[in-house]
């Protein structure tokens, strides 16, 4: 089953964890009980949002919705740049674009300096087709310091990403006067180019990066999706393993190799993918959904269930996942009941936005019907397990009945072996050996026609043998043949009939 969404392209600009203030190493951090005083002030919120991020339960799941409570909370009550930050990462994480960015703005707002605030702040901007104002702030920073070119090349992705494609390629060739073999700018150009359809020159500046820099994972990654493009999949794959032999815990390259590998029902490499992948960022849903099915495909149910309520509870209106989730129960697990469950879920929860003809509808009458199917197969095979059974019982008692029989039968053949004849008690007692074996071996299957034999055909072909020598047709001395015109005396011949004499007379 393929999932219906995009592969991970590897070109999206979402930090990740490690990004997020506050959120260091270190081991799971235990998440204390806020009391009544604690939730009105911005410093304990704050502090209880972070323990939140860090520690994700016994599946490695993380409660974003209570640290996004949290720090929006917290930012609420002391408009404090960093909790608007750890806000805003959040909001991200759960799909909340727009309030992400508010949290970032708000950030920005309450601390020009904070750069962190002012990349993540405009770099949403540029995902949402506000590339002016993107590039307006990130143009105000390198004022100050106009030869970071880190800052340069985020503000090529910027452009390239709201669509300004010239100014991101004139923006490209100014850092390449300061820095002629600086080999991001070279990747950067290369994403531009594939999200402008331009396969081949992404190709080319794929290549001139890898040329500076061969360590580059990111550029063998975005390398695989070009390939992968002109539907050379081989080559992707080839790309992809590079990136990820470079870079094991690489996100992208890892989800890019879990979706081909499920495309082509390579269910092992998926898993081992797609369990890389949501241990580099735990928050994507599209790995997480791709580790569901790797695990279904897999035959880890209960685990792929798991992750799919997870996926719902981080985004309640995610459609895949009820459906994946309903896909689960209904044809492997074959708990339709459950599927109707996650169907009703999904129609609950998208409430006031699907009407009454939404395919959803559709599919739960299917799930239906194949629940009555499913119940008269299995009421089916009850009934005829149930009449195997009987039949094995009258079977036994059958055989029962020919034992008792076949000795019946031997001592009659035996008592009347001169009677039958030598031929046909050898056969009849070679029919009752097989008898006795079928009776020693219960072999239950063959008791309906050895008894049938026996009573059929040699029970009464016996009994006529024995009925027809007792009335003068067997046994005795045998008589010899009469002779026509009777007996004649001891030493006499017949005499010769003489022929008349030619012409007759006496």
């Amino acid at each position: 089953m393929r999932i219906l969404t995009k592969l991970a392209l590897g070109l999206a600009l979402l930090g990740t964890a490690s990004t997020l203030p506050g959120c260091g190493g270190g081991g799971k951090t235990k998440v204390e009980a806020l009391s009544e005083e604690d939730m009105s002030k911005p410093g304990p919120l704050f502090r209880n949002g972070v323990q939140v991020l860090q520690s994700p339960n016994k599946d490695g799941a993380i409660d974003y919705p209570l640290a996004y409570e949290r720090f929006a909370r917290a930012a609420e009550l002391g408009n404090h740049p960093k909790a608007h930050f750890n806000a805003g990462w959040t909001a991200e994480v759960l799909g909340n674009s727009d309030a992400a960015m508010l949290h970032y703005k708000a950030a920005y707002d309450a601390d020009p300096a904070y750069e962190a605030a002012m990349f993540s702040y405009a770099r949403m901007l540029a995902s949402q087709g506000m590339g002016s104002e993107a590039e307006a702030l990130y143009r105000k920073y390198l004022e100050n310091d106009p030869k970071n070119l880190e800052v340069r090349n985020d503000l090529v992705k910027s452009l390239a990403t709201s669509g300004n494609h010239g100014a991101a390629l004139a923006e490209a060739q100014e850092i390449l006067l300061l820095d002629p073999k600086n080999a991001q700018v070279y990747r950067n150009l290369a994403a531009m180019y594939h999200a402008q359809g331009n396969y081949g020159m992404a190709q080319l500046c794929s290549e001139k990066a890898l040329a500076l820099n061969e360590g580059d994972f990111g550029t063998y990654n975005n390398l695989g999706v070009t390939y992968l493009e002109q539907e050379d999949e081989a080559a992707a794959i080839e790309q992809f393993k590079t990136a990820i032999k470079l870079d094991p815990d690489g996100f992208e390259a890892n989800t890019n190799l879990g979706f081909i590998a499920l495309n082509s029902g390579d269910y092992a490499l998926a898993l081992k993918s797609f369990t890389e992948a949501t241990k580099a960022n735990p928050a994507s849903v599209e790995a997480k959904l791709g580790y569901a099915v790797s695990l279904r495909g897999n035959g880890d149910f209960n685990k792929a269930d798991g992750v799919y309520n997870e996926i719902i509870k981080i985004d309640p209106a995610n459609r895949i996942a009820y459906y994946n989730a309903a896909t689960l129960h209904y044809v492997y697990t074959k708990d339709f009941n459950k599927a109707l469950k996650y169907l009703q879920a999904y129609v609950d929860a998208a409430a006031g936005t699907i009407g009454p003809n939404d395919p959803v509808f559709e599919k739960m009458d299917e799930v239906r019907a194949a629940k009555t199917a499913e119940e008269e197969r299995i009421a089916e095979e009850k009934r005829l397990a149930q009449e195997a059974k009987e039949r094995e019982e009258r079977n036994k008692k059958l055989l029962t009945d020919l034992g008792a029989q076949i000795d019946t039968f031997e001592a009659k053949v035996t008592a009347n072996a001169d009677c039958l004849g030598p031929e046909v008690v050898e056969e009849v007692m070679m029919v009752i050996e097989q008898g006795r074996m079928v009776v020693e071996a219960q072999e239950t299957s063959m008791a309906p026609d050895m008894k049938s034999m026996f009573d059929d055909y040699y029970e009464p072909t016996i009994d006529d043998g024995i009925a027809a020598c007792g009335a003068g047709g067997g046994g005795g001395e045998e008589l010899p043949a009469e002779e026509e015109g009777g007996e004649l005396p001891e030493g006499e011949e017949a005499p010769a009939e003489e022929a008349p004499a030619e012409g007759g007379g006496e």
